[in-house]
């Protein structure tokens, strides 16, 4: 059965902390993960960016900084937000996502942190997202992170996907992991 964890708040509410808990918990358990996570950079104390980390490698890779940090053709901005956004670390994510969506199972969990202001405008993350969107059909279970006001966009790419959609805050892990839970239980019955 596929599932859908659609953790929503405001920036700095714990949505990515959230899913790295989640994550660690998934690896003990040796549940299968995929997609991607974007924790944020600080530099001296302040915040400069996020990366996006593969939860299969562990690898991290430059994905969002200050537009100010960055003066290469390699990155873009978009409106007036205070990041500039890589393109290569999008390329690179959106692969990381397609690769998931090409082997989702009912067993698999997978993370998409974050739908943000670029999806809403088919940039970013955009064509991964809808990747893993359709690979639901396959069963599994997504963490998708967004902030409040695009929860309905959000609903929207999943809506006929999911069998199941969870809208929760990111602040009690033993909720969230119950339903991951619930999830694995219900995708090893669909495989008897």
């Amino acid at each position: 059965m596929s599932r859908v964890i659609l953790l929503k708040g405001p920036i700095g509410s714990g949505k990515t902390k959230a899913c790295l808990a989640l994550l660690e918990k998934a690896n003990v358990e040796n549940i299968p993960v995929g997609g991607v996570i974007s924790p944020r950079v600080f530099l001296d104390g302040r915040l400069i960016g996020y990366d996006c980390l593969d939860p299969v490698s562990s690898q991290a890779f430059p994905l969002v900084r200050l537009r100010d940090d960055v003066d290469t053709p390699d990155w873009f901005t978009f409106r007036r937000l205070k990041y500039a956004f890589s393109i290569q670390g999008f390329e690179k994510a959106n692969e990381i996502l397609a690769r998931t969506a090409g082997s989702m199972n009912p067993s698999m969990l997978v993370f998409v942190d974050e739908f943000g202001r670029l999806e809403e405008e088919g940039l970013g993350l955009y064509r991964g997202v809808l990747e893993v969107s359709e690979a639901l059909s396959e069963g599994g279970t997504a963490v998708l992170t967004c902030r409040d006001d695009l929860v309905g966009t959000v609903r929207g790419l999943i809506q006929g996907r999911a069998r199941v959609v969870h809208e929760c805050r990111p602040g009690d892990l033993n909720a969230l992991w119950g339903q991951i839970q619930e999830a694995q239980s219900a995708g090893s019955e669909g495989l008897k």
